[in-house]
């Protein structure tokens, strides 16, 4: 059971096991991305279920009040057990006093909370950028958060572009071997006379060219993770070899004579999705079988497009500082959320920055698709005429409803989702999102 030394809250500039360092401003819900924040004055948080609650979790597993949360000198965020009927675990692990960090996960009851640094004093978690409140990626995370609590091999499938990078990383992130390097390996882009030295390493003298002795990447990430992305396009003659390093946990050099043991989390993703596990894949069916003990499967944008709001909000504030401000046009809203995204978040991220990069403030349709300005049509995306306008309304409405509940006010909420204030307050007064007290605040 971990435990806190409360004699060395102020000392410590950079965590001894590697976790990211700052001062925990607030918690996110890996559920449903609701954020509780913290102010960085020196006080306490009662975290449970009753109203009474300073963080009011609605979760039937979380005691009325089931920790505290107090902030120490120098910033340090405590969490005592009060003790509950469930425990209170960070990182997995159940503790009656500890220390939460920058980017560790709190979990209460059935609730986990994930710790959130100031804006601009940290690199941004890999969990903090898996946005989207969809039922189906929001159950991916939350297996990829308990598989990282084990040593087990993770196979990611989904279509380029879905985030099986980020995906990956937080698997890393979450895990024990979060002080160890993430090493991420794009299978299809090594040259396949080089693969057995990029993964294993070589010995001087190997092979023209080999001028020194190299360690590969599963010696780099010793004690960490390898990510082998795309591993369906590794060439079938090398999947033996990948094969035998993952039974036995040795490697052995190009040219060399003798095997070295490495401890490596293995985290490999595919897009090839058709045959996967079968004969018919490229890749080996009992290699599949050894990196599929946990698979996660992410879904693509185009089911899950009540989540392109958020998305397109966070990445236009993102832009925000080199850019400048930008707005969408109600115009420009139908169009995104009416086209099909085959590019997945990935293109969604390249629309967005080509518009704000040539854009002039209200970003429409022929910003997001330049093809339109030459009459030219896209591909996924209808006419105007069959845009549907119900959908449209219901994913924006949503949007807006999530984003008053998160940030308060009119002016924020708007900026949140790229929306002119005026446009935001009426079409929030005519769906019946506002509250007296919401509209005082839209109003200062």
């Amino acid at each position: 059971m971990m435990t806190f030394n409360e004699r060395d809250t102020s000392t410590h500039s950079m965590p001894a096991d590697g976790r990211r360092s700052g001062v925990v401003v607030a918690l996110k819900s890996t559920d449903d991305g609701t954020e509780f924040p913290l102010g960085s004055d020196a006080r306490r948080w009662m975290v449970g279920s009753a109203e009474s609650c300073d963080i009011v979790i609605a979760d039937p597993f979380v005691s009325a009040v089931h920790c505290v949360l107090e902030r120490r000198p120098g910033g340090v965020l405590l969490v005592r057990d009060r003790p509950s009927r469930n425990g209170t675990m960070i990182d997995g692990n159940v503790v009656e006093a500890a220390e939460l960090r920058v980017g560790s996960f709190l979990s209460v009851g059935h609730t986990t909370l994930v710790a959130v640094a100031a804006v601009g004093s940290m690199q941004s978690s890999a969990l903090s950028l898996l946005r989207g409140r969809d039922p189906a990626l929001r159950a991916t995370i939350d297996q990829a958060l308990k598989a990282a609590q084990t040593d087990c091999n993770v196979l990611i499938v989904g279509e380029t572009g879905t985030g099986k990078d980020l995906l990956a990383r937080t698997v890393h992130e979450a895990s024990r071997r979060v002080a160890g390097k993430f090493v991420a390996v794009n299978c299809g882009g090594i040259p396949r006379e080089l693969i057995g030295s990029e993964l294993f390493g070589h010995e001087k003298g190997a092979f023209t060219g080999a001028l020194t002795e190299r360690d590969g990447y599963f010696v780099e990430s010793h004690c960490g993770t390898l990510f082998l992305d795309e591993i369906g396009e590794l060439p079938m003659e090398m999947q033996p070899n990948l094969l035998r390093a993952l039974e036995t946990r040795r490697v052995r050099r190009v040219g060399g004579t003798h095997e070295r043991a490495v401890d490596t989390r293995i985290i490999a993703a595919t897009n090839r999705i058709d045959g996967l596990g079968t004969e018919s894949s490229k890749l080996r069916t009992d290699l599949y079988h050894r990196l599929a003990t946990v698979v996660l499967m992410l879904p693509p944008l185009r089911d899950r497009m009540p989540d392109v709001p958020e998305l397109v909000g966070a990445m236009l504030a993102e832009m925000a500082p080199e850019h400048g401000a930008q707005v969408v046009s109600d115009d420009g809203w139908r169009a995104l959320l009416a086209y099909t995204w085959p590019g997945n978040v990935r293109e969604l991220r390249h629309a967005i920055a080509r518009a704000v990069a040539l854009g002039t403030g209200e970003l429409g349709p022929t910003d997001f698709f330049p093809e339109l300005r030459f009459g030219r049509s896209v591909p996924g995306l209808p006419t105007e005429a069959m845009i549907p306008l119900v959908p449209y309304q219901q994913m924006l409405r949503s949007a807006m409803e999530q984003a008053l509940a998160t940030h308060g006010t009119i002016r924020a909420a708007a900026s949140h989702l790229g929306m002119a204030k005026s446009t935001f307050a009426d079409r929030a007064k005519a769906w019946g999102l506002l509250s007296p007290r919401a509209k005082m605040k839209g109003e200062r």
